[in-house]
């Protein structure tokens, strides 16, 4: 009998063309994940790894109990490091030999599955994958996931298949599902999705539906010990997760496709707005659809085709509906799917040059996958945008500066400052439920703190720490870094908990109980304020406060709106009523304000897309007192002379290139106007910036709006004003603000402002006045209705659209107003309200006259001005209704008083609201 034999040295040819090519591949996709593998810092859940890989067993455990991340992969990191040890190249190590791993076992799966060239495309698509190289160098656990997945995908095609071996296939199913889900949560979709592959084809095996029965029922007996732990730690694992995180909603669905697709074959979250790569992924997507359909046609290759589609985007559904409730989830948790993505592009290619006809079409997207993952390489590697946080240079940076009895505060759960981190200073976390006693002891006999936070969301946003260390000492630098910075404090004494002043106030449903202002904050630095709340209802929305210091002349010096948040980050909206909370807050001042004594108000608003809605300051009636609360006064001391400006506010005065010398040893740095445009009664304000020193200079500077030949308004003071130049500090500079009233018989046209110091004449800037001609005979009125409040205004009649008016409609009133002498003693603001039958305020318009075009300052006496109002309805409401209007001080919310003593003038028009 004759038996044909293979020739031994054809039978090493052909293991030769498999194996071979398989090394080389694998040993590049090795070189490419060793490749700069510590060149980027340990940024912050890599640290989060080394610690919990550091730590105690028990320690382990217990904080992966109370977090979103399942504790295996953090177990065989700990295994690793302790023969590896935990430098960062030893870290990402562990990370690159298991996804170099996945080269093998992917050309194994597709060799065996589909076709051995199926298999060498996919393992070099693996090898060079952006997104597989990326999270190779990352000491974390999505360079394991794909392996797992593969594996369960293999042992599901054998067992749908029912060839030899099932017993022990459906014993490796319950490890390697087991093993996914002890990795990450997020290999519950795969899981699922085995499963209903595996489900209809055993509905008439008995016998394996009882092993499948047995095999699931293993991975829950296994998972069990690890639910317990996390239904008793619940609470933790759902603040962790962030599944009710304020202020996040889910991304638009087109965005969100797009930054998933890109993700996918780039690793990069950020490619999404890099143009290039935006291009390519598109173009490689258009390519992959034609190739798809292409093949889908066919009869032999549609099933194939439809498997990897169906294995990569069945489980990627599942966890796009994810994102839906949790949308901060980062787009990484996909990885393990891409596995699935790449065999498909493998088929297709594989496929398609198959065939003489498509082999054009195979070279295109060939091509477009090597432009796309050319584009992410060099992005990864070589793009400084596309870098880690710089933790690495932050940390050698404090090394350099931080001292012993020095503090350096970092955010709870960031180890990765303290991993590079070498210096004699000790460093520190807060939480947010221990701010108060902590920072009091760990500031005991500390005079320089150091504080680290991250750009792209502030572990601190309820602002807590730098209230404390702002209201203990004073900022005093801060340094940039990629993705985060330092805050740089210099403090006068261990940090206190404030104590509040008892408080009065209403805003809404905000009941303000107490308040505590710093006093004598150096002048630049920042004025910390702390305001006790009490909901009496609940909010609905997120409120914020607008905070406002301003000099007796109603100059704005510094301002700041502010979320009302908690100590832990939770907006009013997720307030209780009757719940007190302290809300933190700083003013930061800009370079040069001067060390005076200045007011401090508080108003409330919400936002609702573009608009900005505020909240009326309501008495024990619920009648509205304004929109705005006077804090009291803060008094400034000298500044510190910081040489930084750790705040960035110096640029709202624009320097010059060169300053002018106005007088000995006096410059002028810099000046600005606030308008270009100004009408007839309105304030000019002529910023100035100074800087030098003369002891002995009491200069006066005259200021002057001239218009052709003409000053139309001049103004002679002392420079500085209040804080006049004998008083400055030699170098110092200081900012001086000084305002202009445009009188009211002001001519349409041009003006230049001029400052002059002596003999010395300097044009700031120049401005177009926008006058208006004033009328003195009243026009037709609809009702006449004449009310005189003080000697400012007189109410000669008005006009209403009609009487009757449909719920919830505004109300458009037009009010004739006849100018008295004191008219331009003030900015005054009219109000106009609805009041319902039983007198309570149901609408409201407040403003300045015609809508801000013609503020009293500007009102000729006698000439009549129209001002129109459009009142809205501030609660529903139906029945019979009146009118008040008045006028009251726009800066001291002082109102007129009419002849008869009344602060209102009630129109005899009664309103039918229907």
């Amino acid at each position: 009998m004759n038996t044909h034999h293979t020739p031994r040295n054809t039978q090493y040819a052909i293991r030769n063309t498999t194996f071979l090519p398989l090394l080389a591949i694998t040993l590049l996709s090795f070189a490419l994940r060793l490749y700069h593998l510590d060149a980027q810092p340990i940024w912050w859940d890599e640290a989060i790894s080394i610690h919990l890989a550091t730590s105690s067993l028990a320690s382990l455990l217990a904080d992966r109990a109370a977090h979103v991340h399942p504790p295996l992969y953090f177990l065989l990191l700990k295994a690793w490091v302790a023969i590896a040890g935990v430098s960062a190249f030893s870290v990402r190590f562990f990370s690159a030999w298991f996804n170099t791993l996945l080269v093998p076992a992917v050309y194994a799966f597709a060799n065996r599955r589909i076709s051995r060239r199926t298999g060498q495309f996919a393992a070099l698509l693996i090898a060079l994958s952006p997104l597989y190289i990326v999270y190779s160098q990352e000491a974390r656990v999505y360079a394991l996931l794909p392996l797992a997945y593969l594996a369960l995908l293999g042992l599901t095609r054998h067992l749908i298949r029912g060839t030899r071996g099932r017993l022990f296939s459906w014993l490796l199913l319950t490890a390697v599902e087991t093993i996914g889900l002890y990795l990450h949560y997020v290999f519950v979709f795969p899981v699922i999705y085995v499963n209903l592959l595996l489900l209809p084809g055993l509905r008439r095996q008995t016998g394996e539906l009882a092993r499948w029965a047995i095999s699931q029922g293993l991975v829950l007996l296994l998972l069990l010990p690890w639910i317990a732990a996390v239904i008793l730690n619940l609470s933790a694992v759902v603040a962790d997760a962030g599944v009710d995180a304020p202020f996040t909603e889910p991304l638009p669905l087109a965005y969100f496709l797009r930054l998933l697709w890109t993700f996918q074959w780039s690793g990069l979250t950020a490619g999404v707005g890099y143009a290039p790569l935006h291009g390519a992924v598109l173009t490689l997507a258009l390519f992959l659809t034609a190739a798809l359909l292409l093949l889908t046609a066919g009869r032999e290759t549609r099933r194939p085709a439809l498997w990897l589609l169906a294995d990569w985007l069945v489980p990627l559904s599942g966890a796009i509906l994810m994102w839906q409730a949790k949308p901060l989830s980062h787009p990484r948790y996909v990885a393990l799917f891409t596995v699935a993505l790449l065999l498909l592009a493998a088929y297709l290619l594989d496929r398609l040059a198959a065939r003489r006809a498509t082999i054009p079409l195979a070279a295109l997207l060939a091509l477009s996958l090597l432009v796309t993952f050319s584009f992410s390489l060099r992005a990864c590697f070589f793009d400084p945008r596309f870098a880690k946080d710089d933790t690495r240079g932050a940390a050698a940076a404090l090394s350099a500066h931080a001292g012993p009895g020095d503090l350096i505060l970092v955010p709870p759960e960031d180890w990765s400052v303290p991993y590079y981190y070498d210096g004699p200073a000790q460093v520190a976390m807060v939480w947010p439920d221990q701010t108060w006693e902590r920072l009091s002891g760990l500031t005991h006999a500390v005079q320089t703190v150091y504080l680290v936070d991250y750009y792209r969301g502030s572990r601190d946003p309820a602002g807590v720490l730098s209230f404390a260390l702002e209201a203990a000492g004073s900022l005093v630098d801060r340094w940039g870094f990629k993705g985060l910075f330092v805050r740089v404090y210099r403090l006068d004494r261990p940090v206190e908990m404030p104590s509040p002043e008892p408080a009065g106030a209403r805003f809404g449903p905000l009941q303000l109980t107490g308040a505590w202002v710093e006093q004598g904050a150096a002048a630049d630095t920042a004025v910390a304020l702390a305001l006790r709340w009490r909901p009496a209802e609940p909010t609905g929305v997120p409120l914020r406060a607008s905070l406002r210091l301003r000099d007796d002349d109603g100059w704005t010096w510094a301002a700041a709106d502010d979320w009302l948040l908690d100590p832990r980050g939770d907006p009013t909206d997720r307030w209780m009523p009757g719940q007190e909370v302290t809300t933190y807050h700083l003013l930061p001042l800009p370079p040069g304000t001067p060390p005076l004594t200045y007011t401090l108000t508080l108003g409330i608003y919400q936002v609702e897309g573009e608009r900005v809605e505020p909240l009326d300051l309501v008495d024990e009636a619920g009648n509205p007192q304004g929109q705005s609360l006077g804090l009291g006064t803060v008094a400034l001391w000298a500044s510190r002379g910081l040489e930084t400006d750790p705040y960035g506010l110096a640029d709202r005065v624009p320097l010059w290139d060169a300053p002018v010398e106005m007088a000995d040893g006096l410059l002028l740095a810099g000046a600005s106007l606030d308008r270009e445009v100004v009408s007839p009664g309105q304030p000019l304000y002529v910023t100035l910036r100074w800087h030098g020193w003369n002891p002995s200079c009491l200069c006066t500077a005259t200021l002057s709006l001239v218009q052709g030949d003409t000053p139309l308004v001049t103004a002679t003071d002392p420079i500085g004003g209040r804080y006049p130049a004998d008083r400055w500090a030699a170098g110092q500079t200081v900012v001086e603000h000084r305002r202009l009233v445009i009188p009211p018989t002001a001519a349409a046209g041009p003006a230049v402002v001029v400052l002059g110091v002596g003999d010395r004449r300097i044009e700031l800037g120049s401005v177009a006045v926008s006058a208006s001609g004033h009328c003195f005979e009243p026009p037709p009125i609809g009702y006449e209705f004449q009310v005189r409040f003080g000697d400012v205004a007189e109410l000669v009649g008005y006009d209403l659209d009609a009487a009757e008016i449909a719920a919830g409609q505004p109300v458009t009133l037009t009010l004739y107003w006849r100018a008295l002498e004191g008219a331009g003693r003030a900015d005054y603001t009219v109000f106009t309200h609805i009041l319902a039958e039983d007198g309570h305020l149901v609408g409201q318009h407040d403003g300045p006259p015609a809508e801000g075009t013609r503020p009293t300052r500007g009102w000729v006496v006698g000439e009549i001005v129209v001002d129109r109002h459009v009142m809205a309805f501030r609660e529903p409401y139906t029945g019979p209704a009146r009118i008040e209007v008045g006028l009251y001080d726009a800066v001291t919310l002082e109102r007129v008083a009419t002849e008869g003593g009344e602060t209102f003038a009630l129109l005899p028009t009664f309103l039918t609201i229907r």
